[in-house]
């Protein structure tokens, strides 16, 4: 009856190094990449913090600052863009928009922000993450703990799918943070160099969490 156990052990032992294998080692950039950014674009809401960057001839500046969250049909964040403060709420078709002055509220009907240039990234940072092309296939770059989670780094230099993007960056390079055991984006970067020129370096940093999590988000009062 001893003796019964081993078989049952070493398959216990056999079946965990092949997991361990599938999930921490053997990892496909690929299907991986392509896995993590379905999942977040069909994602019905998630919340965010993203920072921009530009790097003009050496001389740092922080372009855009905020904090923001999407549901179904609305959306908020706030922050500073160029240093200026601002926050704005969309539910269904009424915007609000707080004015960094006198802290008033402008209330519009009928104007979805969203369908605008205006905070375009802001709004929406994961427009900034859509591509036309990937080219070359993407390149496991490292991997890194971010909190609590174990993620791989992923790198790309696609063709965007923005045409804005193109009107005014080029030779762009995407990096994406992937949790290693759900296969969920958690963080991306992308970096471009300015179309007018080339000492001009924009650097975009997204953080994301709470994909498809119950979110509510109410108009100010």
């Amino acid at each position: 009856m001893r003796r019964a156990k081993w078989p049952v052990i070493f398959l216990l032992i056999a079946a965990g190094v092949v997991f361990y294998y599938f999930m921490f080692i053997k990892i496909e950039p690929g299907p991986l990449l392509e896995e993590a950014l379905d999942k977040a674009y069909q994602a019905k809401s998630y919340r965010y913090t993203l920072k921009s960057d530009l790097n003009i001839g050496g001389n740092k500046k922080t372009w855009i600052r905020v904090q923001g969250e999407r549901a179904p049909e609305c959306y908020h964040f706030q922050g500073k863009t160029l240093g200026t403060p601002v926050e704005i709420y969309q539910i269904g078709m009424r915007s609000y928009t707080k004015d960094p002055v006198s802290g008033k509220w402008t209330i519009l009907d009928g104007v979805d922000l969203s369908k605008q240039q205006l905070y375009m990234a802001e709004i929406d940072p994961l427009n900034s993450f859509r591509f036309k092309k990937i080219g070359e296939p993407p390149r496991l770059v490292g991997k890194e703990k971010l909190g609590w989670t174990k993620c791989v780094i992923l790198e790309i230099k696609p063709e965007v799918e923005s045409k804005y993007l193109e009107i005014w960056w080029q030779d762009f390079t995407y990096r994406f943070w992937i949790d290693r055991r759900k296969h969920v984006l958690v963080k991306a970067e992308a970096t471009a160099v300015s179309t007018q020129s080339t000492d001009t370096v924009l650097t975009m940093t997204v953080d994301f969490r709470d994909f498809n999590k119950k979110i509510k988000i109410a108009p100010p009062i």
